[in-house]
């Protein structure tokens, strides 16, 4: 069972936003998130902030990834 705490909770929030907000280990930084929801520490509030962010995350590497696609496309037909 968790300490809860109110600086253990920010510590690890902000802890797991910046390891997301930087694209490290995204899954693994997820499973701990929700696995501090699980124990109590971390809220669905908090939870929402996160995905929020690997969603961002994500959605950064789709447009790169299109945005390749389209340069490549453009490129072979030239």
């Amino acid at each position: 069972m968790a300490i809860k705490s109110k600086a253990r909770h920010d510590l690890t929030l902000r802890s797991i936003k910046r390891e997301i907000a930087a694209g490290r280990d995204m899954a693994c930084w997820l499973d701990k998130a929700y696995s501090h929801l699980d124990n109590g520490l971390l809220t669905e509030e908090d939870i929402a902030e996160v995905e929020a962010l690997a969603q961002a995350y994500y959605d950064a590497l789709d447009a790169e990834d299109s945005k390749e696609e389209a340069t490549d496309d453009t490129e072979t037909v030239s």
